[in-house]
């Protein structure tokens, strides 16, 4: 049974560097977006059980677009 076929691609410079500036991107936004739910965590566990809201992805996702902005 065939599950996956890979496939191997060979970018111009041009688009190597497109892909490597993506990547970039990606990896900035999620340990940006880690970083802010550690901190979160931690202010959140000196609060009481009942009044704890932690950062979720629906939070972090209504950010997005200003984030984007900050940092293009």
């Amino acid at each position: 049974m065939l599950l996956t076929k890979k496939l191997r691609i060979c970018p111009s410079s041009e688009q190597a560097h497109v892909l490597w500036n993506l990547s970039e991107k990606c990896r900035f936004l999620y340990n940006f977006s880690l970083q802010e739910r550690k901190e979160d965590w931690k202010l959140q566990q000196q609060k009481p059980k009942d009044d704890r809201n932690y950062t979720n992805y629906l939070k972090q996702s209504k950010t997005l677009p200003s984030i984007k902005q900050k940092y293009p």
